[in-house]
C-alpha cells in the first residue's frame, strides 16, 4: 500500500479524476475541514500537477472548497498558460534554426506532450525544452544554441561525462522575458527557473547499451505533431511511452513528480490502440525493459490505470512505491555521494539480465572518477605555483570527502563556481 499525507491523497485523487478512474463523490469526500489547502496548493506545484489539479476541483460544487484557493489556482493557471505559450514559441525558433543548420532535431516532453496527448496545451507544467539530436551532431547543435544566447553552467569536464553518463547537457537562456516569468512565478515556486533551459540529447537514459546504435531504433519510430500550426517530429507514441515510463523510474530515485506519472497514464488514455509489443521490443532494444515495466507499474498503483492483460502478468512490483517516494517530506538529506550510489544500487536492482551489472558499474565508476578530477574550484579556494599543480589532484578528493561529511560546514566555498560543483 502506498501510504500518503491527507494533501497528496487528495492531490491523487483529483489526478484520477480527471482521469477518469475515481468518481467525483470520492474526491468530494476526501476534502474533510482539517484540509490544509496551502499544503495542497505547494505540493501540486511541486509535482507538477497543478493545472490538473485546478480542472478536477473546478468540478466539485464550489461550498466544497475556499473561493480564495480556486482565486489561487485560477491565477496560477493563466500565469502557466503563458509560460507554455512562450515555451512552444521558443522551441519552434531553435527548432528552426537547428533545420537550418542541417541538424535533424526531435523534440519530446515538454510542449510536445502538451499538444499531442493532453487537452489543452495548458494542462501540462513545465520548465524546460528536451530536444534529441544524432550524436554526430550532438556538439554542432551546442554550439548552435550557443550562438542563439544559451550557455552551460558546468565545466567541459562534467559537460563531457554527463554527455556519456546522462546522454545529455543542459543550457539556459537569460532573456528579458525568463525574468518577467521568474518574478511572477517565484511566490508560488510554480516557475521559479531565472533562466529558459534546453535540454539536449543524444540518447534516452539511463544508459545502459554497449553499442550506442540501438538509439537509431528511436529515430525509426517517429510521428507528426502540429505545433502552433507547424508540423514537428517527435517519437511515436510507443516510444513516447518508453520514454516517459524510464522517466516515472527516474524521478521515483529522486523523489520528484507525479507529473510524469501523470504523463504515461495521459499517453495510454490517449492512444488506446498502442502497439504494447513495440513497446516492449523498444525498451529491450534498451535494456531497459525492467524499468519501463517498473513505471507502468507505479501508474497502475497510483493512478489505476488500466493495462492489457499480458502487460499486467508482466510488471515488476517494487518497494519503491511506498512513503519514502511520494508521501511526507519530499525534501532529501543525501549529497551528491549518497545521491550516487542510491541511483547505482537501484540501477542492480532493475537490470535486465546479468551482464548489465559490468556495463553499468563501469559507468557509474567513470562518472565517479571525472567528478574526482580537479575543476577551477580548487584553483580558486587553494591557489598553488604551477610547479604543484599535481597537488590538485589529491586535494580534490580530500576536499569533497571532507566536505561530504559530519564537518563539511567548515569547508570553503567559492560562490561564483558552485554550479560547476558535484
Amino acid at each position: 500500500m502506498i501510504s500518503l499525507t491527507s494533501e497528496v491523497t487528495v492531490l491523487v485523487a483529483c489526478i484520477r479524476l480527471y482521469l477518469g478512474t475515481i468518481t467525483l463523490i470520492e474526491v468530494t469526500n476526501l476534502l474533510t475541514p482539517n484540509l490544509h489547502w496551502e499544503t495542497l496548493l505547494k505540493e501540486a506545484i511541486a509535482y507538477g500537477v497543478m493545472p490538473i489539479l485546478y480542472q478536477s476541483l473546478k468540478k466539485i460544487e464550489p461550498n466544497h472548497i475556499p473561493p480564495s484557493v480556486m482565486l489561487q489556482l485560477r491565477t496560477l493557471n493563466r500565469m502557466n498558460g503563458l509560460n507554455n505559450l512562450s515555451q512552444t514559441k521558443e522551441l519552434l525558433r531553435v527548432l528552426g534554426q537547428l533545420k537550418k543548420s542541417g541538424i535533424e532535431a526531435i523534440a519530446f516532453k515538454g510542449p510536445i506532450l502538451a499538444a499531442s496527448v493532453y487537452s489543452s496545451g495548458t494542462l501540462r507544467q513545465y520548465n524546460d525544452l528536451d530536444i534529441m539530436v544524432h550524436r554526430q551532431d550532438f556538439w554542432l547543435a551546442k554550439a548552435i544554441l550557443i550562438d542563439l544566447g544559451y550557455q552551460s553552467s558546468s565545466s567541459p569536464e562534467i559537460e563531457v561525462a554527463m554527455f556519456d553518463f546522462h546522454l545529455q547537457i543542459s543550457l539556459s537562456l537569460d532573456s528579458p522575458e525568463s525574468k518577467m516569468f521568474n518574478q511572477q512565478f517565484q511566490p508560488s515556486l510554480l516557475h521559479s527557473n531565472r533562466e529558459r533551459s534546453i535540454d539536449l540529447h543524444w540518447g534516452i537514459p539511463p544508459r545502459r547499451i554497449w553499442h550506442t546504435e540501438r538509439f537509431k531504433q528511436l529515430w525509426q519510430n517517429l510521428q507528426i505533431v502540429m505545433l502552433m500550426e507547424q508540423p514537428i517530429k517527435t517519437f511515436s507514441p510507443e516510444a513516447t511511452l518508453v520514454i516517459q515510463c524510464l522517466n516515472v523510474s527516474k524521478e521515483i530515485v529522486r523523489k520528484r513528480s507525479f507529473k510524469q506519472v501523470c504523463d504515461v497514464a495521459q499517453i495510454i488514455q490517449f492512444h488506446p490502440n498502442l502497439n504494447w509489443l513495440l513497446a516492449l521490443e523498444i525498451a529491450r532494444n534498451l535494456r531497459a525493459q525492467k524499468l519501463f515495466l517498473v513505471g507502468l507499474g507505479v501508474t497502475h498503483d497510483l493512478l489505476h490505470i488500466p493495462l492489457p492483460e499480458f502487460i499486467l502478468s508482466k510488471l515488476v512490483r517494487s518497494e519503491i512505491t511506498d512513503k519514502k517516494t511520494f508521501g511526507g517530506d519530499r525534501r532529501t538529506s543525501e549529497n551528491f555521494a549518497q545521491t550516487l550510489w542510491s541511483e547505482y544500487t537501484y540501477q542492480l536492482r532493475n537490470l535486465d539480465g546479468w551482464i548489465d551489472i559490468l556495463f553499468v558499474t563501469i559507468f557509474y565508476l567513470r562518472f565517479l572518477f571525472l567528478n574526482l578530477l580537479p575543476n577551477n574550484l580548487e584553483s580558486q579556494l587553494f591557489p598553488l605555483p604551477q610547479k604543484l599543480s599535481f597537488l590538485y589532484y589529491i586535494l580534490r578528493p580530500f576536499r569533497l570527502l571532507l566536505k561530504y561529511s559530519p564537518f563539511g560546514k567548515l569547508i570553503p566555498t567559492s560562490n561564483s563556481k558552485q554550479s560547476t560543483e558535484k
